[in-house]
């Protein structure tokens, strides 16, 4: 009995520990920053291209959701992203799509943490540094695809940490990058943080707090070898190399999306994502100044990539703090380092059953969800449109395309958050042309828009409110719906 006491003791106080505890708050924080964001605008359409995919066993080839670019190729780049979370909104709704992200998100960081303990960090000075990643995070927290990328980011660091600890481990690369093409197209990042990796251990030296060692020759061929199969498992997804180059796609041939679209934007220093940057940039530096720690090449290298990617495009922050994180937590020695001897499994216990009961008793209702949901998409304006039986071309807000086409499919929207078929056919651009009063008439005219759906108090709105052209049919604090007047359709017909 004595034996068994203290095995039960000694399992208690690694279950219930302070390390493992700080984890549990962290899951606790991403549940208050992910339990207010459900109304991802882009959403909509990917649960109707999963819905369409397993009822027809096969893959849209051309866009049939919109009349902006109706017939035009379209390729589903991030289909096995999508079938999560419609599995999930068939189970329990918009429940569901909290529950399928918020997992992802605790996977995720609860990555950052592990790491950022196992490079070294005190387990507070971790905490702290995964709350930093988590709040840069925050601008891409939501029902997005783009998270089931990163979490194959935090695999392929965990990958490369054991690699570099135990030599063991790579040949978990290659399927994780034949998953990750057909998840997201961010798995370009993580050939580049490989990439990194090796070409940091092609020298060897010290420099100030910078070392380097050198790669053995068989080591240098297993990660040659790895990274040749990890290439060629990318062309295992159903479409070839298409997916492979899409990537490629965005980056030259969608000069309209990053050009338009907000999260391509560079970091704004004057706002609270840029100002949280601003502080991670700081600490980066004191770090380098005031700590004694050493650095290794890779970690110089991937700090500079983070670093660029991030402050380039406000959309990759989120990359930003899952490899910033654990590089600077061991640098951090804020708090006095943990001591075991000290500790209070059966307090660590309560407070770890207070965070999960926590996340259970406010877990959002249905009700409380689809309120968010109503305060930013035009549900009742959509309701108000198939009462009346309006049929007609729809010009209509960015956001709010998918949302259209999952929730009233009769209704075909002008444009929707797939900018790409969008930018290739010019209707992206006619549209910012539009909504930002340079040709607003002309456009309007030029694809015969019969509706106009639009947010309220904006300058489009205003200008078709106050013109003979347009009369407003509905309008709430979400929506303003106007319609073409017959005089101006019959003008515009016969000028035809």
């Amino acid at each position: 009995m004595p034996a068994v006491r203290a095995s039960w003791t000694s399992w208690a106080a690694d279950v219930f520990s302070f390390p493992v505890m700080c984890m549990f708050l962290v899951i606790g924080v991403i549940f208050i920053t992910s339990a207010r964001q459900i109304s991802e605008p882009d959403i909509w359409w990917h649960l109707r291209n999963a819905a369409y995919l397993l009822q027809h066993h096969s893959f849209p080839s051309v866009d049939t959701y919109s009349f902006g670019a109706a017939g035009s190729p379209w390729l589903s780049h991030e289909w096995l992203s999508e079938i999560p979370f419609y599995l999930g909104f068939k189970a329990m709704g918009l429940q569901g799509l909290l529950a399928v992200y918020f997992a992802v998100l605790v996977l995720i960081y609860v990555g950052v943490y592990y790491r950022s303990c196992r490079a070294g960090a005190d387990c507070k000075d971790a905490t702290l540094a995964t709350l930093l990643a988590i709040f840069l995070g925050v601008v891409s927290i939501g029902p997005r695809m783009l998270l089931f990328g990163w979490l194959c980011m935090v695999g392929l660091l965990l990958i490369l940490d054991r690699f570099q600890q135990t030599r063991k481990g790579l040949w978990l690369l290659p399927p994780l990058f034949a998953l990750w093409i057909n998840l997201h197209g961010s798995w370009i990042f993580g050939v580049v943080v490989l990439a990194l990796t090796i070409a940091a251990g092609l020298v060897q030296g010290q420099w100030g707090l910078v070392v380097a060692r050198r790669w053995t020759s068989g080591e240098l061929k297993k990660l040659l070898l790895v990274v040749a199969t990890s290439l060629a498992a990318l062309f295992v997804n159903p479409f070839g190399y298409k997916l492979v180059l899409y990537p490629f796609d965005l980056l030259f041939r969608q000069g309209s999306n990053t050009k338009y679209i907000d999260e391509w934007q560079p970091v704004d220093f004057s706002n609270s994502n840029g100002k949280l940057a601003l502080i991670v940039i700081l600490g980066l530096l004191a770090a380098a100044l005031f700590s004694r720690h050493r650095w290794r090449v890779d970690e110089v290298l991937l700090t500079a990539f983070a670093l660029w990617a991030s402050l380039l495009h406000v959309r990759f922050l989120f990359f930003g703090g899952l490899i910033l994180a654990p590089i600077l937590a061991p640098r951090l020695h804020l708090f006095p380092p943990y001591d075991r001897e000290i500790d209070k499994p059966w307090l660590n216990a309560a407070i770890m059953a207070a965070v999960v009961g926590a996340l259970i008793f406010f877990f959002p209702s249905t009700a409380q969800l689809q309120q968010k949901v109503d305060e930013e998409y035009p549900t009742a304006a959509l309701e108000f449109m198939q009462r009346q039986h309006l049929n007609g071309r729809i010009f209509n807000q960015y956001g709010w395309g998918g949302y259209m086409e999952w929730n009233a499919s009769e209704l075909r929207p002008f444009i929707d958050g797939r900018a790409d078929i969008f930018v290739y056919n010019g209707t992206f651009d006619d549209y910012f042309k539009a909504v930002s009063i340079q040709t607003p008439f002309e456009v309007l005219d030029k694809y015969r828009i019969d509706y106009v759906l639009l947010v309220p108090r904006r300058p489009l709105t205003y200008l078709l409110e106050h013109s003979p052209a347009w009369r407003t049919i509905y309008t709430d604090k979400v929506a303003v719906l106007l319609e073409r007047t017959p005089a101006s359709t019959g003008a515009s017909i016969s000028e035809r």
